[in-house]
């Protein structure tokens, strides 16, 4: 190949099949979180693409092969969530600027998705990427938590259990919020307040 091919831009109708692809997965996030993994159809997916189900085959072929394309874009950004959070100096930053990323992915589609997901309604191996992710995730937070008790910027804990509690606090908040409220960023401050400084006056 040529320099001056190399240097051409990809052509319109990839880029164009690239982009219809990323409007499919996150009508289906959109669409499972909604309705839940089991009771939401091909159909659903379909009917909010305003396509039929045959032209959705040309995307993916089941809700597994969907969920799974919808389960690796939540785990792409909680991800670059956790790198980001990592680049602060301490501990308790880390956990701040983790926890108010995680909480603006979770009130999105995918992130959304991500946390409404039966987990045993996925087939086998999805279950298992989705469980490892899980895993990652905490543990990414658990040396975020570490981190914060060995410079001084949190008391010692259990790194575990602070972790879960946190997790499941955030996690609450795709039940109850509506987007055009408050910012999910101003949702975290809100717990972040709480968890980091208690409710004594």
């Amino acid at each position: 190949m040529d320099a001056v091919s190399a240097k051409r831009p990809p052509r319109p109708r990839k880029q164009k099949f690239f982009d219809r692809h990323d409007e499919v997965i996150r009508a289906a996030a959109r669409v499972f979180a909604e309705k839940g993994f089991r009771h939401a159809t091909l159909e659903d997916i379909a009917d909010a693409l305003d396509i039929t189900r045959a032209a959705l085959y040309y995307y993916a072929r089941s809700k597994d092969e969907l969920a799974t394309q919808c389960s690796d874009k939540a785990a792409e950004q909680f991800n670059e969530a956790v790198e980001s959070a990592q680049r602060h100096q301490t501990g308790r930053e880390q956990i701040v600027a983790f926890f108010r990323r995680y909480a603006e992915i979770i009130c999105d589609d995918f992130g959304r998705f991500f946390v409404r997901l039966n987990i045993t309604e996925l087939a086998e191996p999805a279950q298992i990427r989705t469980r490892v992710g899980q895993r990652e995730l905490h543990e990414a937070v658990q040396s975020m938590i570490a981190a914060g008790i060995a410079d001084g910027t949190l008391r010692d804990a259990d790194q575990k259990d602070i972790s879960r509690i946190l997790f499941g606090a955030f996690n609450g908040i795709v039940r109850w919020y509506r987007p055009g409220s408050r910012a999910p960023s101003q949702v975290a401050d809100d717990f972040l307040a709480i968890f980091l400084r208690g409710l004594t006056a």
